[in-house]
C-alpha cells in the first residue's frame, strides 16, 4: 500500500486521464504469449498490479490486494491504420480505478506484423515509463521461461524526494492551508455516478484525432546532423517549425498559440534515484511567450527558442506544477467538475481562472522522448515503430509526441477535431514540416512534400 501523490491523484479522475503506447512489431504473438509476459512485468513493477482505495478525505491509496489480472484483449489486425480508430477508443474509455489495474493491453494481431498496444492511466505512468515497460514486454516474449529478476519495488512518490530549491515556500503552504480548509467546510464530495456523468459529458464535446508519420533514417540523421550544427537541440528545432507553421496558417488572432510549454521528464533532478521506474516523473513543464518573426532566418528563432528554453530550466520551473498538488484531492477534483460546468461554486472557479485552466492554455505541447536506448530485435520479434505515447487534452490544442526508434522518427499528432478542424491541422502539420526540410536543405521544397513519406488520419 502507498499513499498517492498530489499528481498521481490530481490524474486519477479526470475524464482524459489515458495514455496510450502503440509498438509496430514484427513477428507473430500469441495471446498466451502475451499474457504470460503482462503477467511477468507486473511482477517487477508495483503500481502495473494496484487499484486504487478512496478514504473520507478523498485521499487515494495504491492497494495490492485484490487486484484482478491485467486485461490482454486480442484483435484481428487487417491494415497498418487499424491501431488509430481504436486508440481512439482506448483514450476514451475509463478505468473501474478502485476495483481493477489501471492498465490494459490489446493486441492488435497478425501472422506478420501486430500492434501492441498499452493503455494506463496517467496517474501511474509517463512516456518513458511505458518505453521501459514496452521492452520489459518484448524481452519475456523473447524468453518465456525467463524469471523476473527482482521484485516488484514501490517507486518513491514524487513530493518524498523534491529538491530543496524546488519546495514550495512557507508563506504559499500557508495560503494553500487556508483554501484547503475553507473548501472542507463546504463538505463538497462526489461519489461514483458523478464520475461517470462528468466522463460522459466529457466525451459527448470531445472527439480524439490523430495524425502518424515518420521520417526516414535520412531524413532524420539530416536534422539531427543540422541541430548539432546550429548548437541546439531538435526539439528546439520541432517546436520553432510548428510556432512558424502555426503563425503561417492560424494567424495571430489566439494568444494562445505564442504560449511555449515545454514538458520536462525530471528523474534526473530528484534526490533519490528513480532508475526505470514505472511512475509518473514527468511535469507539464517550463513556459513563457514567444512570437515568431518571419524577418529572422528560421535557424535563428530556433536559437532563440532554444535559448528561453534552458534559461527556463530551473528546479523551480520545472516542479511548478507540483505546488498545486498541495490542494486537497476533493478541491482538485471540484476543479475539473467546475472546468466542465458539474460543479457551480464560485471558489472552485475562481481558482480555476486563477491557474489558467479554464481555457485552452497553448497551441502546442511537443513531447520528445528522443533517441531510444532500447533493442530492436528481441529473438524472432523486430520492433519496427512506436507511436505515442498518444494523450488527449481540452487545454492544449495539439499535443506532439516524438520518438526515434532505429534510427527513424516517428511523430504523433492528438487533437480535438471539436476544438479545431482537421484540415488546418493538416495544414499546420505539412507546413511546419516543409519549414524543417527547407531549414536543414537550404532549398524550397516541391509542392509535393515529400519530406513528409507517410501519413495516416483518424477523423
Amino acid at each position: 500500500m502507498r499513499k498517492m501523490n498530489g499528481t498521481e491523484r490530481r490524474f486519477l479522475r479526470m475524464p482524459n486521464a489515458n495514455v496510450v503506447m502503440v509498438a509496430r512489431i514484427k513477428g507473430l504473438i500469441s495471446k498466451e504469449q502475451l499474457k504470460s509476459a503482462v503477467s511477468k512485468v507486473r511482477q517487477k513493477h508495483f503500481l502495473l498490479g494496484v487499484r486504487v482505495s478512496l478514504d473520507d478525505d478523498s485521499n487515494g491509496w495504491f492497494i495490492q490486494e485484490d487486484v484482478p489480472e491485467i486485461p490482454v484483449k486480442v484483435i484481428a489486425r487487417l491494415t497498418d491504420e487499424d491501431w488509430i480508430e481504436v486508440t481512439a477508443e482506448e483514450i476514451k474509455s475509463a478505468f473501474s480505478v478502485e476495483k481493477a489495474p489501471l492498465i490494459r493491453f490489446v493486441l492488435l494481431q497478425s501472422s506478420e506484423v501486430s500492434d501492441l498496444m498499452i493503455t494506463a492511466n496517467h496517474s501511474i505512468c509517463d512516456g518513458r515509463s511505458l518505453v521501459y515497460l514496452l521492452r520489459d514486454i518484448m524481452v519475456y516474449l523473447d524468453k518465456p521461461k525467463e524469471d523476473v529478476e527482482t521484485p516488484a519495488i514501490i517507486p518513491p512518490a514524487v513530493q518524498d524526494c523534491l529538491p530543496l530549491s524546488a519546495s514550495g515556500g512557507f508563506f504559499y503552504k500557508l495560503i494553500v492551508k487556508r483554501i484547503n480548509k475553507k473548501w472542507t467546510r463546504k463538505k463538497i464530495s462526489f461519489n461514483e455516478n458523478d464520475y461517470r456523468d462528468l466522463h460522459q459529458t466529457f466525451w459527448q464535446n470531445n472527439r480524439v484525432s490523430i495524425l502518424n508519420w515518420e521520417l526516414t533514417e535520412a531524413q532524420t540523421s539530416s536534422l539531427v546532423s543540422r541541430c548539432h550544427q546550429e548548437q541546439v537541440t531538435v526539439n528546439s528545432a520541432l517546436y520553432t517549425a510548428f510556432l512558424a507553421a502555426q503563425t503561417d496558417i492560424q494567424g495571430n488572432s489566439q494568444a494562445y498559440l505564442q504560449n511555449i510549454l515545454v514538458p520536462v521528464d525530471f528523474r534526473s533532478r530528484l534526490t533519490q534515484p528513480i532508475g526505470e521506474a514505472v511512475g509518473f516523473y514527468a511535469s507539464a513543464g517550463v513556459n513563457f511567450r514567444l512570437k515568431y518573426n518571419p524577418k529572422k532566418s528560421f535557424w535563428d528563432m530556433v536559437r532563440i527558442m532554444d535559448r528561453k528554453i534552458k534559461q527556463k530550466l530551473t528546479d523551480k520551473n520545472i516542479f511548478q506544477s507540483q505546488k498545486l498538488n498541495l490542494l486537497s484531492p476533493s478541491l482538485m477534483d471540484g476543479l475539473i467538475f467546475a472546468k466542465h460546468g458539474k460543479l457551480n461554486d464560485k471558489m472552485a472557479s475562481k481558482l480555476l481562472k486563477k491557474k489558467g485552466l479554464d481555457k485552452i492554455f497553448t497551441g502546442i505541447v511537443i513531447s520528445n522522448l528522443g533517441k531510444l536506448d532500447i533493442p530492436v530485435d528481441y529473438g524472432n520479434l523486430h520492433l519496427q515503430a512506436l507511436m505515442g505515447p498518444v494523450v488527449y487534452s481540452d487545454g492544449v490544442e495539439k499535443i506532439l509526441e516524438v520518438v526515434t526508434v532505429a534510427g527513424k522518427m516517428h511523430l504523433t499528432l492528438t487533437f480535438g477535431d471539436t476544438i479545431i478542424a482537421t484540415d488546418v491541422v493538416v495544414k499546420v502539420k505539412d507546413a511546419a514540416m516543409k519549414y524543417l526540410a527547407e531549414a536543414i536543405s537550404g532549398e524550397k521544397q516541391s509542392a509535393k512534400r515529400h519530406w513528409i513519406p507517410k501519413l495516416l488520419q483518424n477523423n
